[in-house]
């Protein structure tokens, strides 16, 4: 049976065998050994020591070979130097699931070559090998810390991460918010042949689990990641933690990617708390928020996303424009805010105390939190003293949560929506007449064979569509409009279409979709042509180009080593069949210039310009029910 079908080893071990096991102090493995000892955990725990008999009152071994029976999970925290051997006796024992922590940052570069040689020789081979960070592994349900951190408590939040100070900074969260860990992982995405995805799927559904928290990965395969996420949040909500820098086109890409695959995204520590908020919370969407402040509070607008409307209430002699006038007392704070939760248009209430050293400050806050435990309807308390999972720092952090439960449920929504008919009367390109355009390097004639409108080169645009390549995720359809950008990924649908034409606020997308139809068209045929780009403005289209040049025989080769990153949005179709797109080999590239801008030829014998090479990229569609209502 596979690891990845029976995770029962790493869930629920009954015996495991620490290799290099100490007693030597705050060495590695004195450390996971002592929090091993320091946990209920119920398990058959073996040392394995070379020069010991005996560590920590535990019986130990010399050697791998003399333990007798059988074992769940091999724990290693040597250096890389006895990996060969170890994953030979394992191998001959069948010792199957080898996890390797070690503090890799610190390893000289031979070692860690030592390290992957090894892995990369053993891994898959009846063997199943994951390398971890210090952070390691915690079961806290089991009472399990195989790491060199302190135990986490235990909770229904999942963590899956790629640094063991990621995982303290998450843990360190959900201990403010007063929530725990259901299982935890860090891996060392370096080092490890087993991925965050592969991890996901072992995951799988858990009563236990209320959220799970991935920390995002750019090095692997992105597309086996995305469809890992997209099975995952079928049955649990998942947010995705950015850490890594993002351009503004990367977070564009990043939300289309959670449109299709319902995740929630944070790109830092607010964010990600804000986000754990909404989630472990059993707070409603809302479309308005009432707003009872001891200072005037409308500022907030500034803060609050279209989703959600913020009301101020007016109440003579009490309050103004949401402000509580005169002194609010603890019994008036208590009388206004019960007054406001009772009316019948009022979804949720924000009170906001601001800091004072008055000890009626911190009695009218313990009393209005007292007071959020006994109404049905939503009572967020804004306070320095404030504590819990609806209990915030600032206002804006409460803003914040409610966004993210807000777009939580619009997300998972969108997988319902059945999406809206192909449009009908759409162009189709021909080949022919597109290679025919691109030998005579003629921009207008190019635009015509695409059925694109005419060709003009602009450097202002009021919205600006562009197709091009992304170095991690392929090929992508970037919008940028009011300062804004967004983003989809092909195969384009119809999903797409409307979500573009919404964002650009466009009156008639039947353009748009001729634009998304032709770029479809040039997968399915495999023409790369460049970065294609449709302009809008005052009403009137207009197409640009930067062509690929190919390379000529005369011209040096360069090694490509890069594979072209696979689409993360795309599959496998039922049937098996997949198309392919062609990859270049680096060119260089070159816009068009109109005929009587263009240089006369040389009078030099040009080689012929060398075919592109095609590249495996698989481009059949996620399965979407669209219906064809088209004659």
């Amino acid at each position: 049976m596979s690891a990845q079908t029976d995770p029962g080893y790493f869930f629920m071990p009954n015996h495991i065998i620490l290799i290099g096991a100490s007693e030597r102090p705050y060495s590695l493995g004195e450390r996971v050994l002592s929090n091993l000892l320091s946990t209920p955990f119920q398990g058959k725990i073996t040392p394995v020591n070379p020069r010991h008999h005996t560590i920590a009152g535990l019986p130990a071994y010399t050697s791998l070979n003399k333990i007798p029976g059988n074992a769940d999970l091999i724990i290693a925290v040597t250096l890389p130097d006895s990996y060969d051997t170890l994953f030979k006796t394992c191998r001959k024992k069948q010792l199957r699931h080898i996890i390797l922590i070690q503090d890799w940052d610190s390893l000289s570069a031979a070692e860690l070559h030592t390290a992957e040689t090894a892995i990369r020789k053993h891994h898959g081979n009846g063997l199943n090998i994951t390398a971890c960070t210090t952070a390691g592994i915690q079961l806290p349900s089991l009472g399990l810390n195989i790491s060199t951190q302190d135990g986490y408590a235990a909770g229904h939040t999942a963590i899956l991460t790629g640094n063991a100070a990621v995982s303290r900074q998450i843990d360190n969260i959900l201990n403010k918010l007063r929530q725990g860990t259901s299982r935890h992982i860090s891996l060392h995405p370096g080092i490890s042949p087993i991925t965050s995805s592969d991890w996901l799927n072992r995951f799988g559904h858990s009563l236990h689990t209320k959220t799970a928290v991935l920390h995002h990965n750019p090095e692997e395969d992105q597309r086996k990641l995305f469809s890992a996420i997209r099975q995952f949040t079928r049955h649990t909500p998942l947010i995705l933690h950015i850490t890594c820098r993002t351009t503004e086109t990367d977070r564009a890409v990043l939300h289309c990617l959670a449109r299709h695959c319902n995740f929630l995204i944070s790109f830092n520590a607010d964010d990600l708390e804000a986000a754990l908020r909404a989630q472990l919370s059993d707070l409603p969407p809302l479309s308005r928020l009432d707003i009872l402040s001891d200072t005037p509070a409308e500022w907030l607008n500034a803060h609050a996303p279209k989703t959600l409307a913020l009301h101020f209430p007016n109440l003579p002699h009490h309050i103004r424009n949401g402000h509580l006038t005169g002194t609010p007392t603890p019994s008036i704070c208590h009388d206004i805010a019960s007054r406001q939760l009772a009316r019948p248009d009022t979804q949720a209430v924000l009170t906001i105390l601001s800091p004072s050293g008055h000890e009626d400050y911190k009695k009218t806050a313990r009393a209005l939190i007292r007071l959020s435990e006994q109404t049905a309807k939503p009572l967020l308390v804004s306070s320095p003293f404030s504590d819990g999972i609806t209990h915030f720092d600032t206002p804006t952090q409460a803003i914040r949560t409610l966004s993210y439960r807000n777009t939580a449920a619009a997300l998972k929504q969108a997988q319902l929506d059945i999406a809206p008919p192909q449009p009908c009367r759409l162009k189709t390109p021909q080949p022919q007449n597109i290679k025919k355009a691109l030998a005579a390097a003629n921009p207008s004639l190019l635009a015509e064979a695409l059925h694109l409108p005419p060709y003009r080169h602009t450097t202002h645009n009021a919205v600006q569509f562009q197709f091009d390549s992304h170095p991690i995720y392929g090929n992508i359809l970037t919008v940028r409009y009011a300062g804004q950008t967004t983003a989809a990924l092909p195969p384009f649908t119809t999903q797409d279409s409307l979500h573009i034409a919404q964002f650009a606020e466009l009156e008639d997308p039947q353009t748009l979709n001729q634009f998304l139809h032709i770029l479809t068209t040039l997968s399915d045929h495999n023409l790369h042509i460049g970065k294609i780009t449709l302009n809008l403005n005052g009403g009137q289209y207009s197409s640009d180009f930067i062509l690929k040049t190919p390379e000529t025989h005369d011209t040096p080769k360069r090694k490509n080593t890069g594979k072209a990153a696979p689409n993360p949005r795309t599959c496998r179709r039922k049937n098996a069949e997949c198309r392919r797109i062609p990859e270049t080999q680096k060119p260089d590239s070159r816009r068009i210039s109109p005929p009587h801008k263009r240089s006369p030829p040389q009078n030099c014998s040009a080689a012929k310009p060398k075919p592109e090479q095609p590249y495996p990229t698989y481009l059949p569609p996620i399965p979407q029910h669209t219906p064809k209502h088209c004659p």
